[in-house]
């Protein structure tokens, strides 16, 4: 199995491209890996959820994270 470390330090081919930016990253998932990094991330609420979009970088995923109001429900 590939270790997960290898995502951070660029030695696995990126196999996804950003639906918001277009950038190439590694999806964890995808690479065969048991977890991808956004696993480890807070859930977007409903309401940030762009139908249509796939997978974000980590880069526009934080982005939309930040969008969220603190208090969202």
């Amino acid at each position: 199995m590939t270790d997960p470390s290898t995502i951070q330090t660029g030695r696995l081919r990126p196999v996804e491209h950003c639906s918001a930016c277009g950038a190439a990253f590694v999806c964890g998932y995808a690479a065969g890996l048991p977890e991808c990094w956004c696993a480890s991330l807070p859930l977007l609420p409903a309401r940030q959820i762009v139908p249509g979009q796939h997978c974000l970088c980590p880069e526009c995923l934080k982005r939309r994270q930040a969008e969220t109001p603190l208090h969202s429900q």
